[in-house]
């Protein structure tokens, strides 16, 4: 009974989660910091202010000191010129590992 229970609260989750953001634009902005090494990734949802920021690290060395401050100047470049004054981070960094890539995904909320 407490198996069925679970499965029917998950699924009820997962399905309100898909419909939660459903119809909802997202803008997504590219940006190389070293050609063929490093990019951010920029997705934004304007009717929830979040942000996603995504730095990929590619045939080099992963430098979580570095991410974290390419990521912050980025995001500051990115509130600035959209008019938002604070962001502050929606849960911990996430970093993947892919063979010889690595990925660091932040999850920000801005304010005005």
């Amino acid at each position: 009974m407490k198996k069925l229970m679970l499965c029917v609260v998950l699924s009820v989750l997962s399905v309100f989660s898909s419909f939660a953001l459903e119809g909802y634009e997202t803008r997504t902005f590219h940006q190389v910091i070293k050609e063929n090494f490093i990019t951010i990734d920029l997705a934004y949802t304007e009717e929830t202010r979040n942000l996603i920021v995504v730095y990929t690290v590619k045939h080099m060395p992963f430098d979580e000191g570095d991410a974290v401050a390419a990521t912050r100047e980025s995001v500051q470049k990115f509130a600035d010129e959209n008019g938002f004054k604070h962001f502050k981070a929606f849960s911990p960094d996430v970093i993947k590992y892919h063979g010889k890539d690595t990925e660091l995904t932040r999850f920000l909320v801005l304010s005005k």
